[in-house]
């Protein structure tokens, strides 16, 4: 518990002392409207510390168990307020359980907080290695929040809520959202990877997760994207949305890409006339690079690990293993291209269609891709699903529709597809790449290639090897932040 939680709960609890002190001398001629109106005020205070409480990581069952007492209390004084006598005795006795209460929130001991929020189990690697590194300080208490998003609808209204909680692995302890009262609890820091806020046409989380109404919510509020980017960096927009305006700091890849960020950003803030009320560049970005590369490069993968109907496309009848090509299928690429995308993809099954024998197409777009059509290329729709369909059934090829990517990349002899954060990813492995030409037949010699290679999965080739983890010097820099950190 944080000390402005800590000192939160106090207050309340002194609310409700004051709120309850007309009942200790209660006479029935007073409002009752007025009495009950007050009475459940009071129990909606009671209510938000009992879920702070039940929130932390410590145990505070006792105080939960007297709030719960308190409750009943309550209850027993709104059904009597016709006996001036029992009212009366009832305030004294909720007057002790509060003032008990304010005695055990004095004596708690504020510890630094850090809140990690997820909203797309598929992108929780750009924070996971950062977490890892929070859960073992022993002077902090963590907490990995996923949150829902909606669809956006082609009209810009919202469609179907989605809830990955259950996606994620056992090991990841997982606090539930409709539990963890941010605004009460106040985090010293929070780590996010969606910049979006109301700007994303195909998905959109709910307001009190936007970064501008987080930023009231901590001390430290630090952006880390979901994505990584090549040499020219991200799209020009992605340096000024509004997680990147609110953050208190922004974790980015270094050189070109840290420059981009920088001159784009500044240049935002010039021409919006924000100097002076937002951080300048030199204070809110750290070209850390991203956690990302260290899932990737953490990852391994056996075939026996793997789904049986995996395990059944990628052997070979006499126990060998086939040549894996992951393929990737971006959202701007469709976006830009449309039906010559769709055409593209046909021929690339088609030749592995033809090559099953020696070679497994890993299909794996980009995990809001159908989103992204229902949405804004709804003409579409039916196309790509038979494509999907045709992967699936047919059984030559392995379409990829798991929460983690790293899993694929980690399988994988060699990456073929769109120039997209994927790629930027599959990189650090060493293995073979190509970017597709959507309006070329580019396919059938880089697989060629591959199956002539005298390497198998990779084993062989130079891997980008770091240190220390990513995630790891991300977390000790913010920490080191004294102004902002300390409870």
């Amino acid at each position: 518990m944080t000390k402005f939680c800590r000192d939160r709960q106090i207050q309340k609890a002194e609310s409700i002392l004051k709120n309850i002190q007309v009942f200790k001398e209660w006479k029935s001629s007073r409002n009752r409207e007025q009495a009950v109106n007050q009475l459940t005020e009071v129990q909606q205070d009671v209510l938000v510390v009992g879920t702070v409480l039940e929130t932390e990581k410590k145990d505070y069952h006792t105080m939960v168990a007297e709030l719960e007492r308190l409750c009943e209390v309550l209850y027993q004084i709104s059904i009597s307020l016709e006996d001036d006598q029992q009212v009366c005795r009832l305030g004294f006795e909720a007057e002790n359980i509060i003032r008990s209460l304010q005695k055990c929130l004095r004596a708690v001991m504020p510890r630094k907080e850090i809140v990690f929020l997820p909203y797309q189990v598929s992108m929780w690697d750009s924070l996971e290695s950062v977490w890892l590194e929070a859960a073992k300080d022993q002077t902090a208490d963590t907490y990995v929040i996923p949150i829902p998003y909606y669809d956006v609808l082609p009209d810009g209204t919202l469609g179907a809520l989605h809830d990955q909680r259950a996606d994620y692995s056992a090991d990841v302890p997982i606090v539930q959202y409709e539990d963890y009262l941010m605004e009460e609890r106040h985090p010293d820091v929070i780590f996010f990877h969606n910049p979006y806020d109301g700007c994303n046409s195909v998905t959109r989380v709910p307001e009190q997760y936007y970064a501008s109404r987080l930023k009231k919510c901590t001390r430290q509020l630090v952006y880390i994207p979901y994505f990584v980017s090549e040499e020219g960096g991200p799209s020009e927009h992605f340096c000024y949305l509004p997680g990147v305006l609110f953050a208190d700091k922004a974790v980015v890849q270094p050189g070109c890409i840290y420059e981009r960020y920088c001159q784009i950003y500044t240049q935002t803030l010039q021409k919006n006339g924000w100097e002076g009320i937002l951080l300048p560049a030199e204070k809110k970005f750290l070209p850390l690079d991203s956690p990302k590369f260290d899932k990737v490069l953490n990852t391994r993968c056996e075939i026996t690990d793997l789904p049986e109907n995996w395990q059944r496309i990628i052997q070979k009848p006499d126990g060998g293993r086939k040549k894996i090509v992951l393929y990737d299928l971006t959202i701007l690429n469709l976006l830009n291209n449309n039906e010559q995308v769709l055409k593209k993809v046909e021929n690339v099954f088609r030749l592995y269609r033809e090559k099953q024998k020696e070679a497994v197409l890993l299909w794996r777009p980009h995990p809001l891709l159908l989103s992204t059509i229902d949405s804004m290329r709804p003409q579409l729709r039916d196309e790509y699903l038979l494509l999907v369909q045709q992967i699936q059934e047919e059984e030559w090829g392995i379409f990829d529709h798991t929460p983690d990517p790293n899993l694929a990349m980690a399988l994988s002899d060699a990456y073929y597809g769109d120039c997209s954060s994927l790629l930027t990813t599959f990189r650090v492995t060493g293995k073979p790449m190509k970017m597709q030409d959507v309006w070329r037949e580019d396919e059938r010699a880089f697989l060629m290639e591959l199956l002539n290679e005298n390497n198998s999965s990779g084993k062989n080739m130079e891997r980008d090897t770091r240190d220390k983890q990513i995630g790891s010097i991300i977390y000790h820099t913010i920490m080191s932040d004294k102004n902002k950190c300390l409870t």
